[in-house]
């Protein structure tokens, strides 16, 4: 049985580091859905299948959305991307592909194979914020709280005695 979290987010990438940046960016344009990390495609794929320890989709549900760095060990982004679009149940994933690279040819590549986004790394909160205003589904907002109070309706007029 496949569990869906409807917005968990799995990041794809081999550096820990820049998976955490990516954390921090999220945060700080209020986007404040579960996270979990792969560390290559091959860590991806088997949480992505439920193969053990992965396979209580209860605990391991499958990500709304999967951030996949082009550049990973082993086997690339683009391979993952493949993977994933031999999988159904992974079809309603929204996928952001992470690259430091943004040739025209592997943003072709990567739209090609599935990729619903393309983001030039480093990202800036800037492409988080519009990535989030474009596909707002997908994301935990945090409420936004007005700098100044709400205007006060105005109390009903006092009668005044006639005199």
């Amino acid at each position: 049985m496949s569990v869906v979290d409807p917005k968990l987010i799995l990041i794809v990438e081999d550096y820990e580091d820049d998976a955490k940046l990516l954390q921090l960016l999220l945060a700080s344009g209020g986007v404040f859905n579960p996270v979990r990390t792969a560390l290559s495609a091959e860590d991806a794929m088997i949480y992505l299948a439920g193969v053990a320890p992965f396979s209580n989709r209860t605990v391991h549900p499958l990500p709304a959305v999967i951030f996949v760095d082009l550049k990973l060990p082993g086997m690339d982004g683009f391979g993952l991307l493949r993977w994933v679009k031999t999988h159904p149940e992974l079809k309603g994933t929204f996928i952001v592909v992470l690259s430091a690279a943004g040739d025209l040819m592997s943003v072709q590549t990567a739209y090609d194979l599935g990729a619903n986004s393309f983001l030039t790394k480093p990202c800036r909160e800037a492409d988080i914020e519009n990535l989030v205003a474009g596909y707002p589904d997908f994301w935990i907002r945090a409420q936004r709280i007005p700098l100044t109070p709400a205007s006060q309706p105005e109390p009903p007029p006092t009668s005044q005695p006639e005199g």
